[in-house]
């Protein structure tokens, strides 16, 4: 039996200070998936708050995935539905009209079982991607690069399988690193997608 294992890190809580909708004003995002609670501040005054505590959220991303400069927050959930009725990882997608969150996307399901995700602009046009880290049937990871087409995400590019890697976004790159300390910067060049070893 082989036993494959994905490693992650625990995610405690994110305190981001950011201007969400491009009017010179930073808002404060609180998130804490161990009480459920997501909030927003303005000049230290509790401006939006709330999350449904049965969408199970446990990891938070803010991007622009339309280039608006209006931010999206992107929920990573644990839900059940019809079609998906066992609890399991999906992303929902909440935009910010400078007053309160409303729902763009509540995502069922992944392209296959979600295990992680950040987004990035890899292309540089002021529009973050959306890049996964799901686990495919031979069980193996893939990382997946999605581009947000007004009502969800169209599929853009598929890594080959690997075993035992961490999705990371650090603000100047995106990639994967794997169990062994091999380091791989995705990027993309003449619309081709790779991902590149880190010496």
């Amino acid at each position: 039996m082989l036993l494959i294992l994905f490693l992650s890190f625990p995610v405690f809580g994110t305190s981001l200070s950011l201007d969400l909708d491009s009017d010179g004003v930073k808002e404060e995002v609180v998130f804490s998936p161990e009480s459920g609670l997501l909030l927003i501040l303005r000049g230290g005054r509790e401006i939006w708050s709330g999350l449904p505590s049965h969408w199970g959220a446990w990891k938070l991303v803010v991007a622009d995935l339309d280039g608006d400069g209006f931010k999206e927050l992107l929920l990573g959930v644990k839900i059940k539905t019809r079609f998906f009725p066992e609890r399991h990882k999906s992303l929902f997608v909440l935009g910010w009209n400078g007053n309160f969150l409303y729902a763009r996307w509540l995502g069922s399901h992944m392209s296959k079982p979600l295990l992680d995700f950040v987004a990035f602009d890899l292309d540089g046009d002021g529009k973050d991607e959306l890049i996964t880290l799901e686990l495919g049937r031979e069980g193996k990871g893939h990382l997946l690069v999605y581009r947000w087409i007004g009502f969800g995400f169209g599929f853009l590019w598929e890594s080959e399988a690997f075993f035992n890697g961490v999705l990371f976004s650090d603000g100047s790159k995106a990639g994967l690193r794997l169990s062994d300390g091999k380091t791989y910067i995705l990027s993309i060049s003449d619309g081709s997608f790779t991902l590149r070893r880190c010496p």
